[in-house]
This record gives structure tokens, C-alpha cells and sequence, in this order.
């Protein structure tokens, strides 16, 4: 864990758990409240742990109001965002108008990306890797819930055909995803 505030690495919670709803098949429309419901677990543990509870308290509420004015805001419902607008959403749910390099906003944009772009590969990338603030870390996060949910499906041969390490990835892939769905 590189960052010990909440704003950071619930921002790695986010993108691992929403990771874990993709994989087990939950509706991506379900992905924020459950999110939500999941972060007093977060605090009980910091709690149980005894690490910097009185930090972690004093900070935890702007990942979880950011999280929930943005679920208000959105309400869910997916009207088609123009770029210019996007960019301006992206920007108002910052940390500091800078879309996507925090620990809330980054898992946050990168959910609004899937929640637009449904199962196609071209739109997600539009939304989630092409605009005026961290695309690489909005992109990665919803690359890899896009790929969870869709596997390779629109994704242009050229961008894995001759990818470093592939028959590695696709077998910890397999395995991972094997041991999941042992879980679920």
C-alpha cells in the first residue's frame, strides 16, 4: 500500500472489489451502492488494527461523500456524455481538477467509463482513456472490469496479438478466474 489515507487506498479497495463483482457476474448498475455498503468492513479492520484510527476517521468521509454525491448525481442512469462535457464531469469530481489521479476519482471515472460504454470496447476506451486527466489509470482500471466481464470481444487483435508475457497473463488469468468462481 503506498498511500496510508483513505482517499488512496480505498481507491485500491474500489477498483480490487469492483474487480470481484465483475468476475462473479453482478450488474454493473449494482457495482457503486455495493461499494458503499462494503466500506464499513474497511473501517472495522482499521479499527480491529488499531493503525491510525484517528487519522483514518478524520479523512474516511471524503471518499465515501465523494463516492456517494457522485452515485446521487449520476443516478445511475446513462445519458450520453459529449466529450467536452465528460471532461468537465471528470474534472468536478477530482481532487484537484486533475480526473482520475486520486484514490476516489480514478475507480470512480473508470466506473462511470463501463457504466457508458456497455459491451462495447470502442466507447470504453473513448470514456475511459481519452480525456484531459489521468486516462492511463482511469483506462487500466476499466480495461481490466471491461476484460472480467467481455474477455477479448471488440478489442482489436493488434492490441494483444504480439503482447510481452501473453501465454503467462492468460494462464494467471484462467487460474484466478478458476479460484474465483470456487469462491462465489
Amino acid at each position: 500500500m503506498t498511500h496510508n489515507n483513505p482517499t488512496g487506498y480505498l481507491g485500491s479497495l474500489a477498483s480490487s472489489l469492483l474487480t470481484s463483482f465483475a468476475v462473479q457476474g453482478r450488474p454493473v448498475r449494482e457495482w457503486g451502492a455495493a461499494l458503499l455498503s462494503n466500506l464499513p468492513k474497511a473501517m472495522s479492520y482499521i479499527k480491529e488494527i488499531g493503525r491510525d484510527v484517528e487519522e483514518n476517521e478524520q479523512h474516511w468521509s471524503y471518499f465515501t461523500d465523494a463516492w456517494t454525491s457522485y452515485l446521487s448525481l449520476r443516478g445511475i442512469l446513462q445519458e450520453p456524455f459529449p466529450i467536452k462535457a465528460r471532461d468537465t464531469f471528470y474534472k468536478s469530481v477530482s481532487f484537484n481538477g486533475w480526473g482520475g489521479a486520486s484514490g476516489h476519482d480514478a475507480p470512480m471515472i473508470a466506473y462511470d467509463a463501463l457504466l457508458g460504454a456497455g459491451a462495447s470496447w470502442e466507447e470504453l476506451c473513448s470514456r475511459a482513456m481519452f480525456h484531459g486527466g489521468d486516462s492511463d489509470s482511469t483506462g487500466v482500471i476499466a480495461a481490466a472490469w471491461w476484460g472480467a466481464l467481455y474477455g477479448m470481444d471488440g478489442v482489436p487483435v493488434g492490441n494483444y496479438k504480439k503482447l510481452e508475457y501473453r501465454k503467462r497473463i492468460e494462464k494467471a488469468a484462467a487460474e484466478l478466474f478458476a479460484k474465483a468462481q470456487e469462491l462465489t
